[in-house]
């Protein structure tokens, strides 16, 4: 589910500070005060939904690893303490929502774990994941598709780019393969640094992207074709860092 609200992070005078939840078609915004102070967090993701949206938050740095979650129908924080550090170091990988939970993937050995955003339980999924993987990121359409994209090959470095489907009976199955000539200039751009890879769904498009590259691999899903949105034409021509782009559709009626 593509987002139709832009959330930021928002100083307000003296030592607080907040999340500022804007819709920018509406000119409308939210301004969401901390859960407490201070308030350090790792993790950040943005929930967009049919009746409004969450914010999740996982911090890591207390003696009592904790999540929260905001909840926009009633305006206030939940605190889930005591969780598992199930993520281990792979906890800067964006949360992707599908059925009801939010699914992250794990540092070596690959594995996915989700995040219940009503009841607050981990769960480890225990399906197994294709072999022979480089780097894994999760992709979803928000309600009915949850996909993997991979790097395959051999001692950190890949030699093929795949995407699979998560099946009915919880089994990745393979859909679609990045043709060589591709792959080859997207594991080039990125230097084989997988942890500069980050993906989102757009409006039936999978879009993988690298923070230290200007232009955007996209699949479009329903024909299984691969494309490069080129760079944008305002960005100067030297510029090669700092790239980071999210979707974003907007909505005149989306409640902030």
């Amino acid at each position: 589910m593509a987002p139709h609200l832009v959330l930021f992070f928002h100083h307000l005078t003296g030592s607080s500070k907040s999340f500022l939840v804007c819709n920018f078609l509406a000119k409308s915004s939210r301004i969401v005060e901390f859960p407490s102070y201070p308030f350090a967090f790792e993790s950040l993701a943005f929930v967009s939904m049919p009746f409004g949206y969450k914010i999740f938050v996982l911090c890591s740095k207390f003696s009592s690893n904790s999540v929260f979650v905001y909840d926009s129908r009633v305006h206030s924080w939940q605190k889930f303490d005591r969780f598992e550090p199930i993520l281990g170091d792979n906890y800067r990988q964006e949360g992707v929502f599908f059925n009801g939970s939010l699914y992250f993937t794990t540092s070596e050995p690959f594995s996915i774990v989700c995040f219940d955003l009503e009841s607050g339980r981990w769960e480890r999924l225990d399906n197994e994941l294709p072999g022979d993987l480089t780097f894994v990121r999760l992709v979803s359409d928000g309600e009915n598709k949850l996909y993997l994209i991979g790097g395959v090959g051999r001692n950190g470095i890949s030699r093929s780019m795949k995407l699979w489907e998560l099946g009915g009976g919880r089994n990745w199955i393979e859909a679609e393969s990045l043709p060589e000539l591709m792959c080859k200039k997207f594991v080039s751009v990125c230097y084989h640094n997988y942890e500069r890879v980050y993906c989102f769904w757009h409006q039936g498009m999978i879009c993988v992207c690298c923070y230290t590259w200007p232009e955007i691999l996209y699949c479009k899903v329903s024909k299984r074709t691969w494309h490069w949105l080129p760079k944008c034409p305002s960005l100067p021509e030297k510029w090669s860092c700092g790239f980071r782009w999210f979707s974003f559709v907007p909505e005149l009626y989306a409640t902030v």
